[in-house]
């Protein structure tokens, strides 16, 4: 089985090549990814897909076989935005292939991984027919930049697609990565008194009653502890806010913008925690809060999540853990294991509904957002590989 995967996907190493090639020229910001979708959606026809289309939200979703077990592949299609500061060595939407690499916006993260899936799908539907032991999404997933986990959230809960086993497409280097820090995001407010500046002890400065809890927060930072294997936690204060009647009164409004990096055995319960030991030393009367994530996709779907993104982790001898090794051994020569330091769509299949979830794409993390981004064409073409034989080593297991 593995000699016919792999011998078709050499077949199509021209079409694979050329596909991502044309995935990376086609511009897809987080919101603005509909000629993307409707261009990934066609190819999904055009290969024989048993469902091809693009949900409520925006997503574009393909399936192949009608097995019992549920398996999702997952490549986020929108990237972050170019900046005029940025300095590319090609232009940043040009596709340009050159000395066996592809660079470009979003040649990292994550067109890759849709480019292999869609030639990997290719492959089983040639091979196989309607033959399949177990059901494969393959899902496109718009908005991730903004809300990470939320497109798979949406699918989950409102689509009717629940997977058994999840596979995402964020660069790994051909790693198999099996989990990654959770993040949140808080608030905390501090109120005062106005009052004018001439006799501004007539007032409660809130920006004063916010300075300490700022310093403690710098103090928890450096605290904190390193669990393995995913490292340590932080907490960053990455905004401040104040109010006031004029420039010249005492500010009676002072709020702070916190983003959380949690690491093995913390989360939102446990992070509040810590903050409320803060507020109280004080004596402040500060409120901690948790925001929304809020938007709209290009399809006009409005979206709010709570910004709570859980850590999630699994073991090397989880069954697909060990299927995903196994099936990296075969494609790349070799089997190494890994983990995010990012966030991932994991959120909401692993984290929220506690979906078995790995990820496997070509590609370094660090280059993710950068105008370095880059990968070897080789490297997609193993991962392809990959694509079209890990079904089948899971089913194994």
């Amino acid at each position: 089985m593995k000699e016919k995967l792999f011998s078709a996907v050499e077949a199509e190493r021209e079409n694979l090549f050329s596909l991502i090639q044309k995935l990376v020229q086609i511009k897809s910001y987080s919101g603005d990814e509909k000629e993307i979708v409707e261009f990934i959606v066609s190819k999904m026809k055009e290969y024989g897909f048993d469902e091809a289309y693009h949900d409520s939200f925006g997503n574009a979703i393909g399936r192949i076989g009608n097995g019992p077990i549920k398996i999702m592949y997952d490549a986020h299609i929108d990237t972050v935005k170019v900046t005029e500061t940025e300095s590319w060595a090609h232009p940043p939407f040009a596709g340009v292939i050159e000395n066996g690499k592809i660079y470009g916006r979003g040649a990292v993260d994550e067109k890759p991984a849709m480019a292999g899936f869609l030639i990997a799908g290719k492959v089983l539907k040639q091979l196989y027919g309607n033959d399949f032991p177990f059901t494969l999404y393959v899902v496109g997933s718009t908005l991730e930049e903004d809300a990470d986990g939320y497109p798979l959230y949406h699918i989950i809960q409102n689509e009717g697609i629940k997977p058994d086993y999840v596979l995402l497409g964020e660069p790994t280097d051909l790693k198999v990565y099996r989990g990654q820090r959770g993040r949140m995001e808080l608030k905390i407010t501090a109120t005062g008194k106005s009052a004018h500046g001439a006799h501004n002890q007539k007032g409660i400065n809130a920006i004063y009653k916010m300075m300490p809890i700022v310093s403690d927060i710098e103090k928890l930072d450096k605290k904190l502890k390193p669990k393995w294997p995913l490292g340590k936690g932080s907490i960053t204060v990455s905004n401040i806010t104040s109010k006031a009647p004029s420039m010249c009164s005492v500010s009676d409004f002072c709020q702070i913008h916190i983003d959380r990096r949690m690491t093995i055995g913390e989360n939102k319960n446990s992070v509040i925690k810590e903050l409320k030991a803060i507020v109280k030393k004080h004596k402040s009367y500060a409120k901690i809060s948790i925001p929304n994530v809020e938007g709209v996709s290009w399809k006009g779907a409005r979206f709010s999540q709570e910004a709570y993104f859980p850590t999630w982790f699994y073991d090397e001898k989880h069954p697909l853990v060990d299927a995903a090794m196994k099936t990296s051994k075969a494609a790349t020569g070799k089997a190494k294991s890994g983990a995010w330091s990012f966030s991932t769509n994991g959120v909401a299949t692993a984290g929220h509904f506690g979906i078995p979830t790995i990820g496997f794409a070509p590609g370094k993390e660090e280059l993710a957002h950068s105008s370095k981004e880059e990968i070897l064409l080789n490297d997609l073409l193993k991962a392809t590989k990959f694509y079209s034989l890990f079904p089948f080593e899971l089913l194994k297991k």
